[in-house]
Order: C-alpha cells, then sequence, then structure tokens
C-alpha cells in the first residue's frame, strides 16, 4: 500500500521566494533556474546558476499551455522575483506561481547570487557577455528599453501612471514624430488636393487654396491636457515587450482607449472617440482574399507622394452623384481596347461640353496600316448650329470627295481673294437660279473652249465694257428656244 503522505498536498505545503537567473530552457518548456531565498548560497561559485533546479510556470485558467496553445513560453526575465512551492520533500522541483514587482534600488551585481548573471563581467563564463536586453533591473544611464525606467521608480509600466505616461520613451517619440503643421509654412501637416480652376471655360471657376490634415495627438489630447484623465492608475493595463513592443487596454474612466504599437514606431490607436489611427513606419501590405466592403459616411483625403498604380482585372464602376473634378500636373495618357479586339469609348453628356487648349490638337481616325471597312469613318450629328472661327489658315485635305448639303442657304465669304480649282475633271455649278457678280471686273477665261448654253435666255449684263475674246477659234453663244441678249448700259460690246 502506498503512503498517502507522499502525495503532493498530502504531505504539507512548502513556498518559497526566489529570482530568476537562466531562462534558456534546453527542453523549451518555458521552464527557468530560479535561486531561492534561503535554500540556496549567494555565491555563484561555489552555487553556479547552472547548478540551480529548473522551475516549471505555472500558467493562468485561460491559457491551455500545451500543443502550441495559449501564450507560451512565460515571460520571465532574469533578475524578475517570483513566488512558488516545492512538488517534492528534496525540494528539486519547482513550480512558479506569480512575480513580485518591487521598487529596484541597485543594478544587476552579476558577481552575487539572486541577480540576472548575464554581464560583460560576470564571473561565470557560460553568462559572461553583452546581452541583448537587460542585465534587469538597468541601471539609470541604460535607456536602451523604451520604457526609460530606471532605479528608484516602480516596476509598473510609467504608461500606466497618468501623466507619467508622458516621460515614456515610446510616448515622447510619437508627439515627436506627429505631422502636424500647415505644410507650406514650417509644419509637416498632410497636404490635400485642390479643384482645377478652368477660367478658360467655366463661368464659375474655382479659386482653391491646398489645404492639409494633420495626425492626431497621441492618446486624443496634447501631452498639456488638464485634466489629464487617460492612463489613469490603476485602469491601464500595459503589456511591454523586452525590445519595445507595447500593448495597452486602457479602461480610464472618460478616456478609454486600445494600443498595439511595434518597436518600429508603427502603431494602431483607437481613440476615447472611437477614432482609428494607423501609422506604418515603412511598408503596407493588405491581401484579402475574399471581397471587401468599405462605407465611409464622411469626407475621403488621400495624399500619395510616389506613384498610384491600379490592375484591375475585372471591370470598374464609379458612380459619382456631385461633380467629378480633375487635376493633372503633367500628361494624361489614355488606350481604351488595349486587348484583342480592342474596345469602345462611349459618352453621353447631358449638359454642355467645353475645352481650351492651349497648344495643339493632333488626331488620327482609323487604325494603323490598313482600315476595316467602315473604320477610320466620323459622323457626327448636331441638331443645332456648329461654328468654326480660326484664327488663321484653314486647309482641308480629302483624298476622295467633298459634298456639301445645306437644307437652306450656303454662303462663302472671303475678304481677300477666293479661289475655286480642280486639277482634272469638270467643276460642275448648279442652281435652279445662278448669280455671278463681282463689284469690280468680272473674268472667266477658260483654257481652250468655252460653252455657254441656255435652254432658255441668256442675259449678260456689265455696268461698263463687255469683253469676249478667242485668241483661236469661235466664240459659240447658242439658246436653243429664246433670245440672246449682250447689253451695256454704257461702253463697248466686243466679240472677237
Amino acid at each position: 500500500m502506498v503512503e498517502k503522505s507522499h502525495f503532493m498536498g498530502q504531505d504539507g505545503f512548502v513556498w518559497f521566494v526566489g529570482v530568476v537567473e537562466d531562462r534558456n530552457d534546453p527542453e523549451h518548456l518555458g521552464r527557468v533556474r530560479v535561486r531561492c531565498i534561503g535554500y540556496h548560497s549567494n555565491d555563484v561559485i561555489g552555487l553556479p546558476t547552472t547548478s540551480l533546479p529548473w522551475a516549471h510556470v505555472m500558467h493562468p485558467v485561460t491559457d491551455p499551455c500545451m500543443h502550441g496553445m495559449g501564450n507560451t513560453p512565460s515571460f520571465l526575465v532574469e533578475g524578475s522575483h517570483v513566488v512558488g512551492f516545492f512538488r517534492d520533500p528534496e525540494k528539486q522541483q519547482l513550480v512558479i506561481m506569480g512575480t513580485l514587482p518591487g521598487v529596484p534600488e541597485n543594478a544587476a551585481n552579476p558577481s552575487s547570487g539572486f541577480n540576472d548573471p548575464r554581464s560583460i563581467n560576470s564571473k561565470q563564463a557560460y553568462f559572461k557577455g553583452d546581452p541583448a536586453y537587460g542585465p534587469y533591473p538597468v541601471n539609470g544611464d541604460n535607456y536602451t528599453m523604451s520604457s526609460g525606467h530606471h532605479l528608484y521608480e516602480p516596476d509598473t509600466n510609467r504608461l500606466a501612471q497618468g501623466e507619467t505616461s508622458e516621460t515614456h520613451n515610446s510616448l515622447i517619440n510619437r508627439r515627436a514624430q506627429r505631422l502636424s503643421g500647415d505644410p507650406t509654412g514650417d509644419g509637416n501637416g498632410i497636404p490635400t488636393a485642390t479643384q482645377p480652376n478652368l477660367e478658360g471655360v467655366s463661368a464659375a471657376p474655382i479659386k482653391e487654396t491646398r489645404g492639409f490634415f494633420e495626425e492626431p495627438h497621441p492618446k486624443g489630447i496634447p501631452s498639456t491636457a488638464n485634466p489629464y484623465i487617460s492612463a489613469a492608475y490603476p485602469y491601464n493595463h500595459v503589456f511591454e515587450s523586452e525590445s519595445g513592443h507595447i500593448r495597452e487596454i486602457d479602461d480610464s474612466p472618460g478616456a478609454e482607449r486600445l494600443f498595439a504599437q511595434h518597436k518600429s514606431g508603427t502603431f494602431e490607436e483607437l481613440h476615447p472617440d472611437g477614432s482609428k489611427v494607423v501609422k506604418v513606419i515603412g511598408d503596407n501590405y493588405e491581401i484579402i482574399l475574399g471581397s471587401s466592403n468599405i462605407s465611409i459616411t464622411g469626407d475621403v483625403n488621400i495624399t500619395v507622394a510616389g506613384t498610384v498604380r491600379e490592375y484591375i482585372k475585372g471591370d470598374y464602376i464609379l458612380e459619382v452623384e456631385g461633380n467629378y473634378t480633375q487635376k493633372i500636373g503633367r500628361n494624361l495618357r489614355t488606350k481604351v481596347g488595349y486587348k484583342s479586339g480592342g474596345g469602345n469609348l462611349e459618352e453621353e453628356i447631358n449638359g454642355n461640353h467645353g475645352y481650351h487648349i492651349k497648344g495643339f490638337v493632333n488626331g488620327t481616325v482609323g487604325p494603323f496600316g490598313g482600315a476595316a471597312p467602315g473604320a477610320g469613318d466620323v459622323n457626327l450629328n448636331i441638331i443645332g448650329n456648329e461654328v468654326h472661327k480660326v484664327g488663321n489658315d484653314l486647309l482641308f485635305t480629302v483624298s476622295n470627295d467633298i459634298t456639301l448639303n445645306a437644307g437652306n442657304d450656303m454662303v462663302l465669304f472671303a475678304l481677300d481673294t477666293m479661289g475655286v480649282a480642280t486639277a482634272s475633271g469638270i467643276m460642275s455649278i448648279k442652281a435652279p437660279t445662278m448669280d455671278l457678280r463681282s463689284t469690280l471686273t468680272t473674268t472667266i477665261q477658260a483654257g481652250t473652249s468655252m460653252d455657254i448654253e441656255a435652254l432658255l435666255n441668256i442675259d449678260i449684263s456689265a455696268g461698263t465694257g463687255i469683253d469676249i475674246l478667242s485668241t483661236t477659234g469661235s466664240i459659240d453663244i447658242t439658246t436653243f428656244i429664246g433670245n440672246v441678249d449682250i447689253n451695256t448700259l454704257a461702253g463697248v460690246i466686243e466679240l472677237n
């Protein structure tokens, strides 16, 4: 029969207070080596740290601490004061139940036990060297920790002590790096876009001054806030890692916040009013394998110092109920139908279309290297009037025919000479009534024959003289029905 007194809990409860001296558990179980006060000597030569027993760390019931679940390993560091109990009468199986904070008065002494043994001056060769963090507690001149903690202050994080939080290095840096002030002056606030001023087109031009927005104050309040209700002790629950990662759950009445920060300065903070501030020191990546839906009730300002690329494999649908303006500093290039099969550009404007181009307009209609049937055509259906005003010359060059159709009158007017010519072929001018007149001399000249025919009467009149000349050949004036009248009110009629 087994004696019940050999079972834990049946043979008394022996507890201890000690100091963690090593946490590099070769089994990776989260165990630590502890030097127990009253049980172990402080002689690191007679009882080196490597000879101390390994102690298991008790986790809370909210932490399963198995199969990689929960918070593992435990966050105990060299120099931590702990309390626990022995599982065996020989006092070799230790269990740590918790830690004991305090006010450190002395820096770590690697020459004595009950201290963090890591140091360049350590008497133990295994721990001799310059640790990345620590040794703990840090001395008053060691500010490598983001908290800035030094001796003679409580182990409680400064961020959890109300206005004292303003002395924490991470908060000091956040305030110093805050983007604020007019960027056109001495500030580094973020400039916002302005609308284009279309003086040459719009009847109501818009002249906007460059605006900007600022990064909100850390915590949502300035450092000089009075009263200072943020991080009120004991309502702000702070976690800070050795390298300076921070998490805050602040329940301070009237100043409730959530905060998480990477040691680099990248942070996310939810302010008391529900506002959210995210600042990334470096690059930002967001990958969504499903859908993304965003609803914004207020305004959106986006300022990008570099290049923006958007690659949309599906359709892009943009609906703007108000005005849509674009202001482009350099060039605007648009290509429609770059994939096989091409594409169309279709526009419907229910109002007016105005533009002002200060340079050249160059355009080509039709594909390169030959046109398919119908390609290259331009069809304009103008319901009202069309007016073109050209400051200098107007040149039309057409490879084939030109047809001008007018529903009513067609008037061609020139302040100076007007020439109508054809290189070969026939020039035909037809009308029910034709009136050719000039205020001065009218000259009609043919290179070979000239034939003037009329089914009825031919009436040739001049204010002064009429000269009909044929250098070679005859002059033939014929009317099939009616008379031929050649009249001059004054002067001479010559037929040669």
